[in-house]
């Protein structure tokens, strides 16, 4: 039985020239676009949140220190359960944009194919008039 070889992850491995790669398609291109936009929105939103902790932190300790129900302060609050939250709004949101997008990917696949079948259906309406009219013609002969 012949062993098979693994490449290990700290041997050097061949480079790619990005030069060299062919372009995008204007759909993949479209989709990394809003894909990364929507990402980095998102992620923006989260950092400003997790940085503004620290900072009610240092600017309101009065406020960040106090006690709510059940002894936990608003400081922990907002970095545990608030931030948890978070997490599943983004994700949440994150989903239903791409949701979204897909949906309006796959509506302009279906219209593209409807005009492409309206197109060729009448070419063949044509061909079917002219033979039904040559089988008419061969039959009177």
């Amino acid at each position: 039985m012949e062993e098979e070889k693994y490449i290990m992850t700290d041997e050097p491995c061949e480079t790619i020239d990005i030069k060299k790669l062919p372009k995008l398609d204007d759909k993949t291109k479209s989709s990394v676009r809003t894909e990364f936009i929507t990402g980095l929105s998102l992620s923006i939103v989260y950092f400003i949140f997790i940085l503004s902790v620290p900072a009610l932190n240092w600017f309101k300790p009065d406020w960040a220190f106090a006690r709510m129900l059940g002894g936990m302060s608003y400081s922990w609050f907002l970095t545990t359960i608030v931030a948890m939250a978070m997490a599943f709004i983004i994700a949440y949101l994150h989903t239903k944009l791409y949701e979204r997008w897909e949906m309006k990917s796959l509506q302009a696949k279906l219209k593209e194919k409807k005009e492409k079948s309206i197109q060729v259906s009448p070419v063949l309406k044509k061909e079917e008039v002219v033979s039904e009219q040559v089988s008419k013609e061969e039959s009177v002969l």
